[in-house]
């Protein structure tokens, strides 16, 4: 029983880790980018249907001849109405961004002190087996 116990186990473990993150490391950037490449398409869909719809109004009042002439006071409101939506999404992306780089920090500092979470948990464990394992 002088015969340390073998932990062969931990090396079935470790080689699927292995395998696990060299996946994630392989695919994940091809997501990112498919999903990049995904959002600018569907941007590029939006912006074609406002400006074509755009150009249609125009070109039937223009061929109509209807009047469309809008008082100044409603031109304002549309002004407005417009300019405080691109500020409001603008102020929304930078609270986005801002949450993204905090997380972005804290993973960081969690990578930068998990050594020091593992010598924290190696020395309490070194305590409780001392405290109860025989030796």
């Amino acid at each position: 029983m002088s015969d340390k116990p073998k932990h062969s186990d931990f090396e079935l473990f470790e080689k699927i880790s292995k395998k696990y993150f060299l996946e994630l490391e392989q695919n994940v950037p091809h997501i990112q980018q498919t999903l990049f490449d995904l959002q600018n398409e569907y941007y590029k869909v939006w912006k074609n249907f406002v400006n074509s719809n755009l150009s249609l109004q125009k070109e039937f009042l223009t061929t109509s001849g209807l009047d469309s002439k809008l008082p100044d006071a409603t031109k304002d409101i549309i002004e407005n109405i417009a300019d405080e939506t691109i500020q409001f999404r603008s102020i929304l992306h930078k609270i986005t961004i801002s949450n993204i780089e905090y997380g972005k920090n804290y993973a960081k500092k969690l990578n930068d002190n998990a050594d020091a979470f593992v010598d924290l948990n190696r020395k309490i464990t070194q305590y409780w087996t001392s405290a109860f394992i025989p030796r």
